[in-house]
């Protein structure tokens, strides 16, 4: 029986430090302090809504649990803690209130950008409502709210919620300072989108199943739409670097994947008849895609090149 005992206590000590590992047993102090800070954050009263006194918490470790596949997205970004808050109010739909505190302003907005579609409703930094669902940003944190059930009331309350959630966000964040190097001409500024992972960059435009640009949690890449009248829609990937020697062994790796027979030029005509260019400026790569000619691409990176140069 001792022997048996003594195993016993083995196995409980290895699940517990499972389960510390995973940060579903134990907390540290710090990892606390966070989720008190979110509690206070957001009101418990909000209008005629209440918080049913329910909060969960979800980590980079845990999120999993709480939205299976989507939490990728946010752990591809610098994701910290997540709170999910129910609010409820008499004869209405519960309201759900999902919380991110993406670590930085940077990756709020990023994680808003990755999806734009809908209508932009004057909310927090950054709106998107459609669905039923309300998404925004606001300094660090990105919030999605909506409602369990649709009711007359629906649109109006989630809005109202919003509203009042941003309102108790008092400070507001930056966006990524790589956009201040694009091009303005021709810009949809509502489809920029800001992100560090290949797997980003293959959602909005496809380029390959490889990583073949060296992306990574350290690289910040821009991917935005350029729209003419004249010569239609194309795309400028701009990327950032940790240093001058990771950007180019992301361009070689990229030309000689992608474009192998333009080694010299960087410029090569592809399958759709459009046009892909690209170009290296210190510690940047710059490629557009699906130009109508090699003019308009070129264009388009001096353009971002000469931005660079002049630091706007």
């Amino acid at each position: 029986m001792g022997l048996k005992r003594g195993i016993w206590i083995i196995l409980g000590f290895l699940f517990a430090a499972i389960l510390l590992i995973t940060g579903t047993f134990a907390f540290p102090a710090d990892r606390d302090g966070k989720r008190m800070e979110m509690k206070k954050l957001f009101p418990l009263k909000i209008g005629s809504y209440q918080s049913d006194g329910n909060d969960e918490f979800y980590d980079r470790q845990t999120t999993f649990r709480y939205m299976n596949g989507a939490a990728e997205l946010y752990r591809s970004y610098g994701f910290k803690l997540l709170m999910v808050r129910h609010y409820v109010k008499a004869d209405h739909p519960p309201m759900i209130v999902e919380a991110f505190d993406m670590g930085s302003s940077e990756d709020a907005f990023g994680v808003f950008s990755y999806e734009t579609g809908d209508e932009e409703v004057g909310i927090g930094q950054g709106s998107d409502f459609g669905g039923g669902l309300l998404r925004f940003w606001k300094g660090r944190f990105f919030l999605n709210v909506y409602a369990e059930q649709e009711a007359p009331s629906t649109k109006g309350d989630v809005l109202d919620l919003g509203r009042a959630l941003a309102d108790f966000i008092k400070q507001e964040g930056k966006k990524p300072k790589l956009i201040n190097f694009l091009p303005k001409e021709g810009l949809i500024e509502r489809n920029i989108r800001y992100f560090h992972h290949h797997q980003s960059l293959n959602y909005h435009c496809f380029v390959s199943h490889q990583n073949i640009l060296r992306l990574g949690e350290r690289t910040h890449a821009l991917l935005s739409t350029y729209d003419s009248q004249t010569e239609g829609k194309a795309f400028l990937l701009l990327i950032q670097y940790p240093s001058q020697t990771l950007a180019k062994e992301g361009l070689r790796s990229f030309i000689k994947a992608y474009m192998p027979e333009s080694l010299s030029s960087k410029a090569i005509k592809t399958e759709n008849g459009k046009w892909t260019t690209t170009q290296f400026h210190q510690k940047h790569i710059v490629v557009v895609f699906d130009a109508s000619s090699e003019e308009r691409g070129e264009g388009l990176i001096h353009a971002t090149i000469k931005n660079l140069r002049e630091g706007k």
